[in-house]
């Protein structure tokens, strides 16, 4: 499954945040890199924006925010 896909599906999940979240900690558990996944991230999230999807969109910014640090300690990945 891409990870498009897989990005799609955790905010489709009751609780997208933590749904996205985990996708995340997947992929880089599997080895992928944080560059890769900032970078992935990024691309979906301005075809969030395309297609007026904002609530999305500031989902997949804060899980960027727990990839980069700009967040409390805890919710670092």
């Amino acid at each position: 499954m891409s990870v498009e896909k897989q990005f799609n599906e955790a905010l489709s999940a009751e609780h997208p945040l933590w749904g996205l979240r985990e996708v995340v900690q997947s992929l880089l558990a599997q080895g992928q890199e944080h560059d890769a996944l900032i970078a992935a991230l990024e691309r979906f999230r301005g075809s969030l924006h395309d297609t007026g999807r904002d609530k999305d969109e500031d989902i997949v910014l804060e899980i960027m925010d727990f990839l980069t640090g700009w967040c409390s300690p805890h919710m670092k990945l």
